[in-house]
Formats: C-alpha cells, sequence, structure tokens
C-alpha cells in the first residue's frame, strides 16, 4: 500500500495546509543564511526550494523518483538526486549546511544517516531540522507508541514515536539552544558538530 508520502498531490495538499497554519514561517527560518554549499536532504516535492537565497550553491535530494520529478518541474535547472540519505553520494566534507525538513520520522535507519550527514558536512558544519519528535511526556508518548503502526502504514513510513533530538545528538552533534522552536510536537532546531 502506498502511503500519503508516496502520493505528491496529496502530500503537497496535506502540507499547505500545515503551512498556512504556520509551518511555511518556519521553512523561511530553516533556509535563511544557510552555509554557500546547501544540501537538502528529502527534498520531496519542493516546498523548501523557493525559500534559499540565491547565492546558495543547493543540491536538493529525496529516494522518491516520482516526487522529485515533481520537484524537477518546479525548479528544472537545480541539481536533484535520486539518493538515501543512508547513502550520499558526495564525497566527505563538501558542504557547509545540510537540511532536513520533515524526513527523519520516515528514514529506515536513523543512525546511518546522521551518520552520512556528518561525513559530507565540512568540519564545524550545521544541520538544520524541522521534525516533529517523540512527545516530551509519558502519556503523549505511549499515545505515539500505540498508534505508530498503523500511523506508518498510512502515512507511507513514518513513525510519530522516535525521539530524533536525541538522535542527532548521539550522532555527534551539539544542538542548538538560540532559534531553538517547539510547537506541540513539532521542532526547530539546527546543530553543529562536536569536536
Amino acid at each position: 500500500m502506498r502511503g500519503i508520502e508516496q502520493i505528491p498531490w496529496l502530500y503537497d495538499a496535506l502540507m499547505f495546509v500545515i503551512d498556512v497554519c504556520g509551518l511555511s514561517r518556519w521553512r523561511r527560518e530553516l533556509t535563511a543564511g544557510v552555509g554557500e554549499r546547501t544540501l537538502e536532504v528529502g527534498c520531496g516535492t519542493g516546498r523548501n526550494l523557493p525559500h534559499y537565497l540565491t547565492h546558495t550553491r543547493l543540491v536538493a535530494l529525496d529516494r522518491n523518483f516520482q516526487i522529485l520529478g515533481d520537484a524537477r518541474r518546479r525548479f528544472p535547472h537545480l541539481p536533484l538526486v535520486v539518493a538515501r540519505v543512508e547513502a550520499l553520494p558526495f564525497r566527505a566534507g563538501i558542504f557547509d549546511s545540510v537540511v532536513s525538513s520533515l524526513v527523519f520520522c520516515s528514514v529506515e535507519n536513523p543512525g546511518q544517516g546522521l551518520a552520512e550527514i556528518r561525513r559530507v558536512l565540512r568540519p564545524h558544519g550545521e544541520l538544520r531540522m524541522i521534525e516533529h519528535v517523540r512527545h516530551p511526556h509519558p502519556r503523549g508518548a505511549a499515545i505515539q507508541d500505540l498508534i505508530q503502526p498503523i500511523w506508518t502504514k498510512v502515512t507511507g513510513g513514518c513513525h510519530p514515536n522516535r525521539d530524533t533530538e536525541r538522535a542527532v545528538e548521539r550522532a555527534g552533534f551539539s544542538i542548538e539552544e538560540s532559534g531553538r522552536m517547539s510547537w506541540g510536537v513539532l521542532r526547530y532546531f539546527s546543530a553543529r558538530l562536536r569536536g
């Protein structure tokens, strides 16, 4: 069964509603002031792409060829790559910034994906994320655990109960408190490589 994430028009319609409710402001924050060489992982149909400044040398990737086709129609001159975040086809230390928006809930191996991001970032590079995360309260987290199997099936891979912030820290990043935002279980944050 294909989930919402694999049906571009349905996913775009859902994202449009969420953007109108306030996520578009976070998208602008996510892309503002990124490094000159930036990689967006899981770009989907390209909802973040209009927000990047023209000086940014952007490469965007997604694992879904069909969804990436929608991004290609919108941005025909942008380098778009079909790849999984767990196996990035780039040399080490090439990017100043990596951007990820509502992606790591669906990554099959988040630890490997974050290791790959760490590999392609230059020293002191920045990871910026918008992600929904595990509920901070035990009752909310228990509800996420309860709905996770059916939610994952309906959406096509999303795991609402992942603790992505902790995974980012375990992968060797330090999450910066400055600029960090919360909206329910949604989080916006930036993180820098440690060491």
